[in-house]
């Protein structure tokens, strides 16, 4: 039995009312535990730009989700990153993760929705709350995840709009802690989900320095987590899992187009055709 399996059993903190979020959630329909356990003393927040879930008992979010279209992420190219990370006034302090919990730690503090999508500074400054971060592998966050969130960006922009969530999963039979109180996921997840194709699929991977990571379904993802991230989405949708690209640009990602000839060839090919109407003259 794990630390989190058995800290569950407290009592569960009153929740926002995501509908004031719903944008956020493809069809405004929010995740679902279905395992009743882990809604145990969670905070549901809206934040700007994005919406979380909360847990008192890890002291990280669960989940944080998204709505992407191309406008946002323009916008959030122009924007510079400024770090602010903060604790979030809004939880009781019994539930708080610290600043000074991750102190030391060896774990980067690594942020579910990313900054690399905030539109403008409200959102940016909402991306750096503890409520919106858990404790990730230094490679992990730097490399793997780096390129998880800028192929989920490239999809974005490819067509058009995503719907993503971010999550954590603590399926360890020992669960690491940070200062005693932050536990330390044992996996994070990132399902995107495309409404231009009906198509959806997860980044399942290992919080640690192997770099591994498997391209999952969501039915996969409720099966490990015990969380239906997307259960608006028809059973084909969850059942099979959208070849995700591993990393932006990919060329094996990009569509297929008609191949240009090279310039000598359409030099070539204006002779001939010249030659040829001066034979029928």
């Amino acid at each position: 039995m794990t630390v989190f399996t058995v800290l569950i059993g407290m009592s569960s903190a009153q929740a926002d009312d995501l509908s004031q979020c719903s944008q956020s959630f493809y069809g405004g329909v929010y995740p679902e535990f279905t395992n009743s356990k882990l809604s145990n003393n969670t905070q549901a927040l809206c934040m700007d730009g994005f919406a979380v879930m909360y847990s008192g008992v890890s002291r990280t979010p669960l989940w944080s989700a998204e709505y992407l279209d191309r406008k946002r992420l323009q916008q959030a190219k122009e924007i510079d990153r400024e770090d602010s990370f903060h604790e979030e006034s809004r939880l009781p302090k019994s539930m708080r993760a610290k600043l000074s919990d991750y102190s030391g730690s060896g774990y980067d503090r690594g942020h579910l929705a990313p900054n690399g999508n905030m539109a403008n500074r409200s959102q940016q400054y909402d991306s750096f709350s503890l409520a919106n971060i858990a404790p990730q592998s230094p490679r992990n966050n730097r490399y793997i995840w780096r390129n998880i969130e800028s192929a989920t960006r490239y999809l974005t922009q490819q067509y058009g709009e995503v719907y993503t969530i971010t999550g954590v999963a603590f399926t360890s039979k020992k669960t690491k802690q940070l200062a005693d109180n932050v536990l330390v996921p044992s996996h994070f997840f990132k399902a995107v989900y495309i409404p231009a194709s009906n198509q959806a699929g997860v980044y399942y991977a290992p919080n640690d320095e192997s770099e591994r990571i498997d391209v999952i379904s969501l039915d996969e993802l409720t099966a490990k987590i015990g969380i239906d991230v997307l259960p608006v989405l028809d059973a084909q949708a969850k059942a099979q899992a959208f070849d995700l690209p591993l990393k932006a640009g990919d060329s094996s990602d990009l569509p297929e187009t008609p191949q240009e000839e090279p310039v000598w060839m359409l030099f070539v090919l204006a002779i001939i055709d010249w030659l040829m109407a001066q034979l029928q003259a």
